[in-house]
């Protein structure tokens, strides 16, 4: 027990090195705010039941004894340790099916750290999709629970089967895309060994179905709502259409380009944008890394064949084949325009985090029997050169993920007034919203450094109205909302011509306009002008203005 623990300390601890040398220099006071991941200071209860209700109740419930600002380097941190320890033991699980090789070990340490540190995960931290990658951390830990019960289905696996999915679905309800095509695959790969063991069969498929019922009841809070169309989550899917897919589908401009990016686990819409440093603009010799990543998942997959593990073998061949198609061609629009629940799916590119699985688990071999074929056949030297090599991949394979994803990100604070604003709002007990401008969901803010969502509503504790448009090609807005559509399409573009914008914004129940002083919020200037709005406060950053009466 000794020897096991002082193992899993060792492993815990490389892993746990290696996040580090991602994030220490964002652990430094602050917030990490880029793109989606826009954390305050005051992390408050969702307003309405989605899938992720429990993951930010909890998340409020712990920023009452714990910084808000703390709780995000936790969640970061626990992505990483997450995605390297779920794939280290998915693949010593995989390994001890067959006979144990010596190299193993490295090859599993390999794994993890891939899984951690690729193109897309580096993608996702930028774009501040932080529940996308948590979702993505627990995946091997769902799929290594799956393969236990696939081979000895019992009551027991599947419930735990059920708890990770349960689990998953709670943090990012994309990932339940990623965990239904591994199952639907387990399950296709079942029914062909147990064909002719009937009894075998039915008692797995009784199972399965035991833990569909479960997994749908301890769900039903958001299944339902979500179904019905009765919260944001069910609204905003019933809104997507063609536009939307077309906006967000797998960047390359032609289907040839865009299979090309998936298999280096890159095509994300906004690798184009100029966000934030690509990979492969980095490292001149980066194709060469990409083309011995492949000859290393070849050989694994093979040796996955050759050593007996045929059915592992043959579900990370379709995986790899399934993901290529969903989020490269056409077929994930086509079932996103024909059903209502695989429409969520208008980003096809986040199935590329279960190709990073099949990776993960094929290099990591590979890695394994590569370097027991040196030993045996070549000198020190070269064992030693290998080794060395392997221990770079996944530095050379993402280089700009390390040390603060190269200095892209740091901690950063908001501005002082923005507080005593929130103070001045908050000792008005009256009722009445804030409509806040600029009117975009994403622009630039000089104390965030870079373009982030809005933290507007989050950060004030009063009621805040803020743009629901993605301003992006012909992408809808993230849920429909008919005050704001309002707003968007008839208030505010009329009303540099008036001088009454007061008038229109009490039936919306605004009581103040907060015009922040980022990015175009000077052509916001008519504001001055209005005879029903007051100019309350000004400051660096902020100007407030109270909707009066005017007769």
């Amino acid at each position: 027990m000794a020897q096991i623990n002082r193992h899993t300390i060792k492993v815990v601890g490389i892993f746990g090195g290696l996040s580090l040398l991602v994030l220490l220099p964002l652990l430094l006071p602050g917030y990490i705010l880029t793109l989606d991941m826009v954390f305050t200071p005051v992390l408050r209860m969702p307003a309405e039941v989605s899938s992720s209700y429990l993951f930010h109740a909890a998340l409020h419930v712990l920023n009452i004894v714990v910084p808000s600002q703390v709780l995000q380097k936790l969640l970061l941190l626990a992505i990483l340790m997450l995605s390297g320890l779920g794939m280290y033991w998915l693949m010593r699980q995989l390994q001890q099916a067959k006979q144990s090789r010596e190299y193993d070990e490295w090859g599993a340490l390999l794994a993890g750290a891939l899984y951690m540190i690729n193109p897309y995960t580096y993608s996702r931290f930028m774009a501040g999709q932080y529940a996308v990658l948590l979702g993505y951390a627990l995946l091997p830990f769902f799929v290594r629970s799956s393969l236990r019960f696939m081979a000895a289905p019992t009551l027991k696996g599947v419930l735990k089967l059920t708890a990770w999915a349960a689990a998953i679905s709670i943090v990012s309800i994309h990932t339940l895309g990623l965990i239904a095509i591994v199952l639907g695959l387990e399950l296709g790969i079942a029914v062909y060994r147990l064909r002719r063991r009937r009894s075998e069969l039915a008692t797995m498929v009784r199972y399965c179905l035991v833990g569909l019922t479960v997994f749908l009841l301890v769900s039903s809070y958001w299944v339902a709502p979500l179904v019905a169309g009765n919260n944001t989550q069910g609204r905003a899917v019933a809104a997507f259409a063609a536009g939307d897919r077309q906006a967000f589908e797998s960047s390359g401009g032609n289907t040839v380009k865009r299979i090309g990016n998936v298999l280096q686990l890159r095509g994300f819409w906004a690798e184009d944008r100029g966000l934030y440093q690509l990979p492969q603009n980095k490292l001149p010799g980066w194709p060469l890394v990409m083309l011995a990543l492949w000859a290393l998942a070849g050989i694994g997959a093979v040796a996955w064949w050759r050593q007996g593990q045929r059915a592992a073998a043959v579900l990370l061949a379709a995986c790899s084949f399934a993901v290529v198609l969903l989020s490269a061609t056409g077929l994930s629009s086509w079932l996103g325009a024909h059903s209502p629940l695989l429409s969520g799916f208008r980003e096809p590119q986040k199935f590329v985090g279960l190709l990073a699985l099949t990776y993960a688990v094929m290099i990591g071999q590979g890695v394994a029997v590569v370097l027991g074929r040196l030993d045996k056949q070549a000198a020190q030297s070269a064992l030693n050169g290998a080794m060395v090599a392997v221990l770079l991949l996944p530095i050379l394979y993402t280089p700009v993920m390390f040390w603060g994803f190269a200095g892209q990100l740091r901690p950063r604070q908001y501005p002082a007034d923005w507080f005593a604003i929130n103070r001045l709002l908050t000792a008005d007990t009256s009722d009445g919203r804030v409509l806040f401008l600029p009117w975009h969901l994403y622009m630039s803010y000089g104390f965030a450094g870079r373009i982030i969502e809005s933290p507007a509503a989050d950060f004030f504790a009063r009621p805040v109205i803020a743009s629901n448009e993605l301003e992006f090609m012909r992408a809808s807005p993230t849920a429909p909302n008919a005050q704001k559509s309002v707003l968007t399409h008839v208030v505010l573009p009329g009303a540099p011509k008036g001088t009454r914008l007061g008038y229109q914004l009490r039936p919306l129940h605004i009581k103040y306009v907060l015009l922040a002083k980022e990015y175009d919020y000077k052509k916001y200037d008519y504001l001055n002008r209005q005879q029903d709005l007051t100019r309350v406060r000004e400051t660096p950053h902020l100007i407030l203005y109270e909707v009066t009466k005017h007769e």
